[in-house]
């Protein structure tokens, strides 16, 4: 799993978007910096795919049989999750919760009884890193224009108590 953080983000462009999030009312902008991370991380799941190695491939090939052992379930099952609540935004980059996932935990990590570690996911965060950092300045200040443009026509109010 790939954690992208906002919150503790040392760009200082980053950083200076999000602070013009604090002057929006605070549900209008969780929605739109959700959206924001969604839009930057989605793009890079198919590196994750990519890194993601095939079962039963031992040096570049196949043993005889292993058709039915391919890690197609796993492949598919890679997805972005986000959060976003007090200004404060998270990505996640990684395996849908399921047998897939114990399966990415072996294939990344090793097993004692024989799986060699594939560090797929540091390969992946090294590759996507610079792309995600650059599209996601890019999609806050788009999504702060929409949330601007959303507050000024007066939709989605939020709750008239406070």
């Amino acid at each position: 799993m790939i954690v992208v953080d906002i919150s503790r983000a040392t760009d200082k462009d980053i950083a200076a978007a999000i602070g013009a999030y604090a002057a929006l009312p605070r549900h209008i902008a969780n929605k739109h910096l959700k959206a924001a991370m969604g839009r930057s991380l989605k793009p890079n799941a198919g590196v994750l795919r990519k890194n993601t190695p095939p079962i039963g491939v031992r040096r570049g090939r196949r043993k005889a049989g292993d058709r039915a052992k391919s890690t197609g379930n796993l492949r598919r099952s890679v997805a972005v999750k986000t959060k976003a609540k007090n200004l404060v935004v998270s990505g996640v980059l990684g395996y849908r919760a399921s047998f897939e996932s114990r399966k990415a935990i072996w294939l990344e990590f090793g097993t004692s009884a024989g799986i060699a570690p594939r560090g797929m996911m540091a390969t992946t965060k090294k590759e996507i890193d610079p792309k995600v950092r650059a599209k996601l300045i890019n999609e806050l200040r788009a999504a702060l224009a929409k949330a601007v443009k959303e507050l000024s026509a007066g939709r989605n109010p939020g709750n008239p108590r406070g």
